[in-house]
C-alpha cells in the first residue's frame, strides 16, 4: 500500500498558533512580522470588469483587469494594519522611506489625475518602463518598491504613522491597474502567515485550498526583475 505525505508535513511546517490562547505570551517578547510588505490604501481605485472600484469596495469574485492575463478572478481580499514607528536614532518617518506609507500625488508617475492621491505600503512594487530601463537593466520592464522611488517628483512619504492596507490575491502573481499605474498583486508568504496570522491563513486556504502546500509558491514568483534601492536612484520616471 502506498502512503502519501502532505508537503506541509515533509517541510515540517509548524502548526498555526492560536493567538487567543496566549501561546505567544509564554515565549516572552516576540516581534511580530508585518502581514505583508505590500498593500494598497482603501481609497485606491482598481480597474475591474464593472468599472473603477475603490479598494474598500472590491470583493472576492470580482473580475479585475491584469496586464498579462486579461480579466482575472479575484480569489481573496484581505486587510492589515501596520504601525510605522519613528526611528530610534532621531529623525522622522519621512527621513526613512521604508518606515512609512508612500504617497503618489494625483497625476505623478503617470497616474490618473482624476483618481486623486494614491497611498501605498513602502514595499508595494510598481511597474517601471523608463526609457533607460533597457540600457541600465537589459529589459524594458522592471519592478521597484515604491518606497525606493520617493526621489521622483510627486512621490513622497505620507505624514502618517499608521497604514491600513488592502491585499488582493489571485490564482497567480498579477499586475493590476491602480489609479492608472500597474503594480503587483498580493504574493502571500504562507509559512509566515500561518505562524503569525493563523486567522488570515485559514481564510486564505479556505478560499484557495491548494495554498496549504509549499509547491504552490511558484505561482507567485514575479515575471519581471526587481531593482534594489541603489538601482532605483537611477530612475527619474516610470
Amino acid at each position: 500500500m502506498l502512503h502519501f505525505r502532505s508537503p506541509a508535513v515533509e517541510n515540517d511546517l509548524p502548526p498555526a498558533l492560536d493567538m487567543r490562547a496566549g501561546v505567544l505570551s509564554a515565549l516572552g517578547p516576540v516581534s511580530m512580522p508585518e502581514f505583508a510588505t505590500s498593500g494598497l490604501a482603501q481609497s485606491s481605485v482598481i480597474e475591474t470588469a464593472r468599472g473603477s472600484v475603490l479598494a474598500r469596495d472590491i470583493r472576492a469574485g470580482d473580475r479585475v483587469v491584469t496586464r498579462d492575463n486579461g480579466m482575472q478572478t479575484l480569489r481573496w481580499v484581505g486587510t492589515s494594519t501596520v504601525i510605522y514607528d519613528e526611528p530610534d536614532a532621531g529623525g522622522t518617518i519621512c527621513d526613512h522611506p521604508h518606515r512609512g506609507p508612500v504617497r503618489i500625488r494625483a497625476g505623478a508617475l503617470g497616474s490618473n489625475p482624476d483618481a486623486g492621491n494614491l497611498v501605498l505600503a513602502p514595499g508595494q512594487r510598481v511597474l517601471v518602463r523608463n526609457a533607460l530601463s533597457n540600457l541600465l537593466f537589459a529589459t524594458d520592464e522592471i519592478m521597484a518598491s515604491v518606497g525606493d522611488l520617493t526621489h521622483i517628483e510627486g512621490t513622497d512619504i505620507a505624514p502618517r504613522s499608521v497604514g491600513r492596507w488592502v491585499h488582493l490575491l489571485f490564482d497567480q502573481h498579477e499586475l493590476i491597474q491602480v489609479n492608472g499605474l500597474w503594480m503587483e498583486s498580493f504574493a502571500p508568504d504562507m509559512w509566515s502567515i500561518r505562524v503569525a496570522y493563523p486567522e488570515q491563513w485559514h481564510a486564505i486556504t479556505e478560499a484557495m485550498p491548494r495554498l496549504r502546500y509549499d509547491n504552490t509558491a511558484a505561482n507567485y514568483v514575479e515575471s519581471r526583475p526587481t531593482i534594489d534601492a541603489r538601482e532605483a536612484r537611477l530612475i527619474d520616471a516610470i
